[in-house]
């Protein structure tokens, strides 16, 4: 109980004016306390969470029915527990993709790491191998193998013969000619230099097989005697001071001679000067023969010149447009 400054009436504790002339009773401690910023470690603002929910004091109001409920309801209790479970569970599903996405990085960068350290071998190997397959065809056959361009020969299968090695190899003493198409050995068709390889392992040195040669849009058959598939043939070693030399420093293939569907080694430029400018070879024209011999490809062409001797005369069969010519040129130093 305090007294009422103003008339000094009894006041109650509970009261905030002076129940006999109205003056307003001066604020405790306790009550300051409500201005305070809420805290709830702060005695003084805990005790005034206790006191405002005093049913006893003048100005409590009770809460809502369906708040209380709320908070009481085990159903409550309940869905607040699943939001939380929800909510992890769709924090799971935030950083399993993450997770996901960065392991794959992980796995294609060590994917493409590996490939690339092992491109370079698997390269090498593949070049050795092919470097021995052209090997075994040189040393049994004597030709330069070489693959078939399916732009120049649509449909056939088989190995491109370059150039011979020798006047004298397995290959021209059995009539074989540069630009054939090997398609067939010992009943056997190759399409490729790997069955090539593989059809001339078995055989022995000086077996005489049956082949077959695609040859101007016709199938050849013919005959060879393999040689040492483990040794190169004998080559003539010719100094290049002793090697022909004509002027053409740029060929290519050339199909069709005119009527025909023979193929020919057309001029792309002639050095100024050289003989065959001097002697009136020009930039396309067509060669057919070279002494005599038939000449379908650039390489063939480029060993029958430098076979030859300087100062020696050679006769060059050629197409001038639909014209055959002739002449015969004196071949030059290297």
């Amino acid at each position: 109980m305090t007294n009422c400054r103003a008339c000094g009436a009894d006041i109650s504790e509970k009261d905030r004016f002076c129940r006999n002339c109205g003056d307003p009773i001066a604020a405790r401690a306790a009550e300051m306390a409500d201005t305070n910023r809420f805290a709830p470690a702060d005695p003084h603002t805990s005790g005034v969470r206790s006191a405002s929910n005093d049913p006893t004091i003048k100005f409590y109001e009770p809460p809502s029915v369906a708040y209380a409920v709320a908070q009481s309801s085990p159903a409550a209790n309940q869905i607040g527990s699943s939001g939380n479970r929800f909510i992890h569970h769709w924090s799971v599903w935030l950083v399993l993709p993450l997770l996901l996405s960065i392991i794959m990085a992980i796995g294609v960068t060590v994917g493409v790491n590996s490939r690339r350290s092992r491109t370079p071998y698997q390269s090498e190997q593949s070049a050795a191998s092919r470097r021995s397959h052209q090997e075994t065809i040189q040393n049994a056959l004597g030709f330069n193998p070489a693959s078939v361009s399916s732009s120049e020969y649509p449909g056939i299968q088989g190995v491109f013969i370059d150039s011979l090695l020798s006047d004298d190899s397995p290959a021209a003493l059995g009539s074989i000619r540069a630009g054939d198409v090997l398609t067939e050995i010992n009943d056997q068709a190759v399409r490729n230099l790997n069955e090539l390889a593989a059809a001339l392992d078995p055989l022995q040195t000086g077996s005489e097989v049956p082949v077959k040669l695609y040859r101007d849009g016709e199938i050849v058959a013919s005959r060879i005697k393999t040689a040492d598939q483990a040794y190169p043939p004998l080559e003539p070693k010719i100094p290049p001071k002793d090697q022909g030399f004509l002027g053409l420093t740029e060929t290519n293939r050339r199909c069709c001679i005119p009527g025909t569907k023979k193929w020919g080694v057309e001029i792309v430029r002639v050095i100024d000067n050289s003989p065959a400018d001097l002697m009136g070879l020009q930039s396309g024209d067509v060669i057919i023969e070279f002494q005599g011999q038939p000449i379908r490809t650039p390489g063939e062409l480029n060993r029958r010149i430098r076979s030859a001797r300087p100062r020696s005369k050679a006769a060059v069969k050629f197409y001038r447009g639909n014209t055959e010519q002739t002449i015969e040129i004196v071949l030059g130093h290297r």
